[in-house]
């Protein structure tokens, strides 16, 4: 049986093929945000991973911290690589924030906005417009 690490925040672990940053630690639960490496399209949550300590630990690149995939772990990690530097970790926390207000925004309460949908058919409306100018 392994021996798992516990992280404080602000570490970036490892547990098996998967990088994590650690945001806030709450006894024996982390909050944690994945490194994606190689990604394919670009997130609105997303952090490019920068500095010369990353660079080192050959986490730059195409890498960037998924802020909109949090989630509380276990805080046991087969291992600590480094502790992020501290522009970066605020750096990370502000588009932590950024996207649970931008979700808080899109969940919305009911009657914030009116859908099309909801006003049903008017009277005489045959479908959509064939043809003809716009405003006939």
């Amino acid at each position: 049986m392994r021996t798992l690490a516990p992280a404080s925040a602000g570490d970036v672990c490892r547990r098996g093929a998967q990088h994590y940053y650690v945001l806030a630690v709450d006894g024996v639960r982390a909050l944690c945000v994945p490194v994606i490496f190689d990604r394919t399209y670009i997130h609105r949550a997303d952090v490019s991973i920068w500095g010369k300590r990353e660079k080192s630990f050959r986490l730059v690149g195409s890498a960037v911290v998924r802020c909109t995939e949090q989630r509380w772990q276990k805080n046991g990690w087969d291992s600590r690589i480094m502790q992020a530097n501290p522009a970066f970790m605020r750096k990370i926390l502000a588009s932590f924030r950024r996207d649970l207000e931008a979700q808080a925004i899109e969940a919305g309460g009911s009657g914030l906005y009116q859908s099309v949908l909801a006003r049903g058919p008017k009277l005489g409306d045959r479908g959509r417009k064939k043809g003809g100018s716009p405003s006939d």
